[in-house]
């Protein structure tokens, strides 16, 4: 990939200059003092644009100076100021916005003289566009100060910092650091080869989890602390200790922070996968696709019909999986993770619709397609196939609205890594899902444990509709937390409409005059559109965020950051429930372990900050928030307590954990 920056880079070097939205000049710190003279190349850049530290992190390349200066003057190499964290070109690059001045001493001028450099530089916005200037500097005995060298922002050596680092993982290190507070830390690595992700994890007081290169014996680059809004750089250069030194404040190990590798994320993303075969949404697809093999010969496999149902369930895996994995890569913050889906009221109302029609072609009001009995024999076929690979992803879509407990740590890790291995872990989780149906299908003998067929079979697929109309209602409980009431209204009518299209459509559309047909068709086309068209232009109606809500005696307040971090510091307990309205497990564990009364004595007498953080619409803070504790999507519970590191709840949540965390550091 770096090669792949450098041509591109050798590319844009190569074609004809491009006037940059960059002002390059030479500016002193004052006249020549003792035959010393700091003067500084200034870079003042339009809004938007951005050039690069030392190390760019991602495609870049630094300023630079050559000089030409007059015999006996001599000038040091240029000092960068700490850089900011920019995301760009699908990396992390470290450099400057708006403004930025890089100084240099120079020694041995005497007298007025003039300096001639020629500066080169990339500056960054969509593209990149290389520039230089010739420069020019005339040095007199009464040279003004420029006023950008008191606003330059240099890193120092450690002073009053105690800094010590070691090894925290395979390519992690923490660094600890003494003398100073903060309210904010950052770090920049001296050397290219270190990781720009994952992002340094601050722990307050204590000091910065940061990626390193395998192998690295020192720990090198720029500290930068906030502390009261104001920003200071410290220079870092420390081994690299092999364990954690005595005495030390390395944050204990939470839930969250136990490591997984490529060998134990696999088979929990599989197990994951099997799981979610037990959701409510989940389980009446299966069964009908059960059914649907018992028309088949018990002797002979039907491996092509359990295969492209797998193939349907896995690329629907990856189409859910892509934008939270690539989009992550390319540095943006994008608010996604497992389910964002249903955070689209649109998208929900789809599923809705989707439900709805399932339900009454189960119930006889229409047919499309083949009837139960022949899928079996039609999966020989087109049409069969083509129905094994649409089962597959409603299977996956019905399941997206929770996160099988085994699985969760398993996907936090996938978003982490590089997209082949995200991709890989993500393809497992498809396969768990496959998994019941394609052994049905394969091994012959399981399905001797499947009733024998009959007359029933039809009883039996009318009464699978009733859980498709319960699917229904949730989508509808979900879509009520997604939109006001009038758009609520609009949709519900809009199912309606769909409903008399597919009556018509299953009275007359099967009419056997010619004429007859037709126009039903076409009074039923008129009305799918029209109520999906009407439907679409009031999902766009959010409703209002939820506000606080009391529930025996415990107050559950909207999250954010700015509540936490006050809580913090008046030394109160803060527990944070990451919800969302569409999640299954989420309302579970909220009946039967959250609202339980020795729960709620917990929270009340140790006087603890209930958070509730929904994430049924998208909350990029919330997002924060996950992938702070390698997450991608909820249930999630993490308890703060007043002193001491945050303790994230296990996936499978119990009474025991809760009251467990809760009387941590009380």
């Amino acid at each position: 990939m770096k090669l792949l920056y450098c041509l591109l880079l050798g590319v844009l070097l190569s074609v004809a200059a491009v006037a940059a939205p960059i002002q390059a000049s030479l500016v002193s710190d004052g006249p020549p003092k003792n035959g010393e003279l700091r003067v500084g190349l200034l870079l003042q850049m339009e809004p938007g644009w951005h050039v690069y530290w030392k190390n760019a992190g991602g495609p870049g390349f630094p300023p630079s100076l050559t000089w030409k200066l007059p015999a006996g003057v001599s000038a040091d190499p240029l000092q960068f100021p700490v850089p900011e964290r920019i995301p760009f070109a699908g990396e992390i690059s470290y450099a400057y916005e708006h403004q930025v001045l890089f100084p240099v001493q120079l020694h041995g001028v005497k007298g007025p003289l003039q300096l001639s450099a020629e500066a080169r530089w990339l500056a960054c916005k969509e593209t990149c566009i290389p520039g230089s200037a010739s420069l020019k500097l005339d040095v007199t005995d009464a040279a003004a100060s420029a006023p950008a060298f008191a606003s330059t922002l240099l890193p120092e050596a450690p002073g009053n910092f105690q800094l010590q680092a070691w090894k925290s993982g395979k390519d992690r290190a923490f660094l600890e650091f003494k003398g100073e507070a903060g309210d904010k830390a950052d770090f920049f690595p001296s050397s290219s080869d270190a990781p720009t992700r994952p992002e340094p994890k601050w722990t307050p007081g204590k000091g910065l989890e940061i990626a390193v290169p395998p192998g690295a014996a020192r720990l090198q680059g720029v500290l930068a602390i906030v502390h009261e809004g104001k920003r200071q750089g410290v220079e870092v250069d420390v081994p690299l200790a092999a364990t954690p030194p005595a005495g030390s404040v390395s944050p204990a190990p939470t839930a969250a922070a136990v490591p997984l590798t490529l060998a134990t994320a696999l088979p929990l993303a599989l197990l994951g996968g099997l799981v979610l075969n037990l959701m409510p949404c989940v389980f009446p697809v299966l069964s009908l696709k059960a059914l649907s093999l018992l028309g088949k010969d018990a002797e002979q496999p039907a491996w092509t019909q359990g295969w492209v149902y797998t193939l349907g369930v896995v690329i629907s895996v990856w189409l859910i999986a892509a934008p939270i994995v690539l989009v992550g890569k390319a540095g943006e913050t994008s608010g996604l993770g497992w389910g964002w889906q249903m955070q689209s009221p649109t998208f929900v109302f789809g599923l809705a619709a989707l439900f709805l029609l399932i339900a009454l072609n189960l119930f006889g009001v229409f047919e499309f397609g083949v009837s139960l009995q022949k899928l079996g024999s039609a999966a020989e076929g087109k049409k069969g196939l083509s129905e094994s690979f649409w089962s597959g992803a409603v299977t996956t879509v019905a399941a997206t609205p929770c996160t099988a407990p085994i699985g969760a740590s398993a996907l936090g890790y996938a978003v982490t890594q590089p997209p082949l291995i995200a991709f890989a872990i993500f393809t497992c989780l498809g396969l768990g899902i496959a998994l019941p149906y394609l052994l049905l299908c394969g091994v012959p003998a399981s399905r001797r444990w499947l009733p024998r067929p009959g007359a029933w079979m039809e009883s039996f697929k009318q009464a699978l509709g009733f859980p498709m109309l319960g699917a229904l209602v949730w989508f509808l409980y979900i879509l009520a937390s997604l939109l006001n009431p009038d758009g609520l209204g609009v949709a519900m009518a809009a199912l309606v409409g769909l409903a008399l299209a597919a009556w018509v459509y299953g009275r007359w559309g099967f009419d056997p005059e010619g004429s007859v047909r037709r126009r039903a068709l076409v009074v039923a086309t008129c009305l799918g559109v029209a109520s999906l068209a009407g439907a679409v232009t009031q999902v766009r109606h959010p409703s209002a965020q939820a506000g606080a809500v009391e529930t025996g005696g415990v107050g559950w307040e909207p999250f954010t950051p700015e509540k936490l971090k006050q809580a913090q510091a008046e030394g109160r307990s803060v527990f944070i429930d990451a919800t969302a309205a569409w999640c299954l497990n989420c309302k579970l564990y909220e009946r039967t372990v959250l609202n339980t009364e020795p729960v709620i004595e917990a929270m009340k007498k140790g006087k603890v900050l209930a958070l509730r953080a929904d994430w049924t619409r998208a909350d990029p803070a919330i997002t924060a928030l996950l992938h702070e504790f390698g997450r991608t999507g909820v249930p999630f519970y993490v308890y703060y307590p007043a002193h001491g590191d945050p303790i994230a709840l296990p996936d499978v949540l119990t009474q025991a954990a809760v009251l467990d965390a809760l009387r941590h550091g009380s």
